[in-house]
Order: structure tokens, then C-alpha cells, then sequence
């Protein structure tokens, strides 16, 4: 089995974004999604709270207030849907031996396709918990040799829970099963 952890530097904690699953795992084929809807709604239920102050203050004679009100949110909210949600799907498909990551964000759609043999392993990246906070985790690849560079993290955000181990896991097992086949 190869559950590794590293601890990157440089990337941000979202607690609350949605975990990695598995939606197709077949011998030839294995698809995983990452879907932050949970974020999404998050974003747009203060979206409609913040715009609906705004009204609120418009309608009581207060136009500084309300103009105010609306620019946080136009200030907050764009880049937050903008950069944060953003839906990940990884293919690996034994039977055109690539790697497929496609990545949708507002900004339209981006696509990467590795040769499957480039594709080493899954790994673990972690986030320490500050204080009594529990662990963060995502899956990441290492295509090419185990060099910190070569490491790709799927989602740029970390999550609590077993979840992205139990996909590293499933990964693992996947690509193993078709080398030992080969």
C-alpha cells in the first residue's frame, strides 16, 4: 500500500469544501470528482443575506449604507466564486493510458493529460491542525519521480475526515492492479 503524507508549504485551509468521490471504478477506468456544492451554497446563502441588507438599507433612506453594503459583497463574493469553487474531475483510463484532470472554475474549462506511466502514486498531503484542530488532508499524484516538484495536488483546498485517504487508497490500487497485470 502507498499512503504517503508530505506537508506543503503554501496552500490554503477550506474546511468546508466537499470531499473527492469516486464515481466510476472499473479495470479500465477510474473517475474521481470533487464538486465543492456545499461551498457553493455557503457562497451564495450570504450572497442573498448581504444583498438583501442592502435592500433593507435602501429601503430605509439609506443609500451610503446600502452602496456600502453592496460593494463588500461584490468585493467578497465574485473572488470567492471565482477562485473557490472550482470542480475537479481526474480520469485515469487504462485503455488510452493517459491521465485526464479537468478543472471547471467561472473562468472556463482547463485540461491536463499525462501518459498513465507517468503517473507513480497517490499521496496524502496534510495539513497540520492549529492548536486542538484536527488534520486537513488531499490527494495529490506524483507523476515522474518523488521529487517535492512532481508532487500535483487534485483541489487546491484541504478537508477533515478519512475521505481523501480513502482515495488515495483506491488510486493506489487501481494503478497497482494494472502493473501487476502488465
Amino acid at each position: 500500500m502507498h499512503l504517503h503524507r508530505n506537508r506543503p508549504e503554501s496552500t490554503t485551509v477550506l474546511r468546508s469544501s466537499a470531499p473527492m468521490k469516486i464515481l466510476t471504478d472499473t479495470p479500465d477506468r477510474l473517475v474521481i470528482e470533487h464538486r465543492p456544492i456545499l461551498l457553493a451554497a455557503a457562497l451564495v446563502a450570504m450572497s442573498l443575506l448581504l444583498l438583501y441588507a442592502s435592500m433593507a438599507a435602501f429601503a430605509e433612506g439609506d443609500p451610503g449604507k446600502a452602496l456600502f453594503v453592496l460593494t463588500v459583497t461584490a468585493l467578497l463574493m465574485v473572488p470567492s466564486f471565482w477562485f473557490a469553487v472550482e470542480r475537479v474531475q481526474v480520469t485515469f483510463d487504462r485503455t488510452a493510458q493517459s491521465l485526464t484532470l479537468r478543472k471547471r472554475r467561472l473562468d472556463g474549462d482547463r485540461f491536463e493529460t499525462h501518459p498513465l506511466a507517468d503517473v507513480t502514486r497517490a499521496m496524502l498531503q496534510t495539513r497540520k491542525g492549529d492548536h486542538d484542530t484536527a488534520d486537513c488532508h488531499r490527494v495529490a499524484l506524483v507523476l515522474g519521480a518523488d521529487r517535492l516538484e512532481n508532487r500535483h495536488g487534485l483541489t487546491t483546498s484541504y478537508r477533515s475526515g478519512p475521505q481523501a485517504e480513502k482515495v488515495v487508497r483506491r488510486i493506489n490500487a487501481w494503478l497497482d492492479s494494472g502493473r501487476t497485470a502488465a
